[in-house]
């Protein structure tokens, strides 16, 4: 089970986690997966401070919006001022692109998420650790071909269940989601999940934690829009067995978006010069994992630091 290592930072996670999972009742199918439910029920929403609630309701509405998104939003911002919910204008953004704009459906994340401590993770010294085990990090500047989606790269044959690392993941994917959602260009275009399952084994797959992982990349967590999940290289067991169950509890619409293929197909779902940002243990990259995964931490830690700085 997830959360169960008891470190400090992790209270507030854990209460998050197992509060925007709870109406998946996951204790009820420990060896199955099953229900995925749909990907327009969550989405949360936290603190980033405005000053007041006439600036908040004078925030202008971005040039991207069409005329039924503009009336969406300044419904959010009235409801935010009522509700006393203090929220910046490029988050509560991120939660009405997720939800399509369905005014009723945002104001339900709204008000479910108000202490969601997934959505202020910060690169400190535990996620900076959660990095470098190289089970997950992003490949920044790396795009998809149809969508222009930011990728996100995963190897889940590194992962240990007795060291909880399904819930390092889930930390570091909610990071970068994070990161990579703080425009209005950026939500809409959303984020590509590259998976390299060359290595992965049975001993490394537990039904459960696979299930929450999907969950999380259909916004339970964190509102993200996912675009594209590619699981490349899988072994054979993993195709006849568990991709079946897999597909079976996901919603239509996410299914859509998620595909096996072999390494040599990435030519298809990529830009052109993809495997300048591929690692290079994917057999065509040309990046060494580990100066992709410093560079993106030291970036991080600055800003963040900087950001913290600033609201001091």
């Amino acid at each position: 089970m997830l959360f169960h290592a008891n470190r400090a930072h992790d209270c507030p996670l854990k209460n998050s986690f197992n509060r925007l999972m709870k109406k998946y009742r996951l204790s009820e199918v420990p060896k199955r997966l099953s229900g995925g439910g749909s990907s327009d029920d969550f989405s949360e929403s936290t603190d980033e401070t405005l000053s007041s609630s006439e600036e908040y309701l004078r925030t202008g509405s971005s040039e991207m919006l069409n005329p039924c998104e503009t009336t969406c939003m300044n419904e959010l911002r009235k409801y935010c001022v009522e509700q006393r919910i203090e929220m910046s204008e490029p988050r509560l953004f991120r939660f009405a692109n997720f939800h399509r704009f369905h005014l009723d459906k945002v104001k339900d994340a709204l008000d479910e998420n108000r202490d969601n401590a997934f959505m202020d993770l910060q690169m400190r010294s535990d996620m900076k650790g959660q990095f470098v085990t190289k089970l997950l990090f992003p490949l920044s500047g790396l795009r998809t071909k149809k969508n222009n989606s930011q990728v996100i790269y995963s190897n889940p044959s590194r992962c240990n269940k007795e060291k909880d690392d399904m819930t390092k993941v889930l930390e570091s994917l909610c990071y970068v989601m994070n990161d990579f959602s703080q425009t209005e260009q950026q939500c809409r275009d959303g984020i590509a999940l590259v998976s390299n399952l060359e290595d992965f084994k049975m001993e490394h797959f537990d039904p459960q934690e696979w299930h929450q992982f999907l969950l999380a990349l259909q916004g339970t967590l964190v509102p993200t829009k996912v675009t594209t999940v590619l699981l490349v290289n899988p072994p054979s067991w993993f195709k006849q067995d568990v991709y079946k169950k897999m597909r079976s509890s996901m919603p239509a619409h996410f299914r859509r978006n998620v595909h096996i293929i072999t390494s040599d197909k990435l030519e298809d779902y990529l830009m052109e010069d993809y495997r300048a940002y591929l690692p290079t243990e994917m057999g065509q990259g040309y990046r060494l994992a580990d100066e992709i995964i410093e560079d993106y931490v030291d970036l991080k830690a600055f800003e963040d630091k900087q950001k913290r700085h600033l609201i001091v």
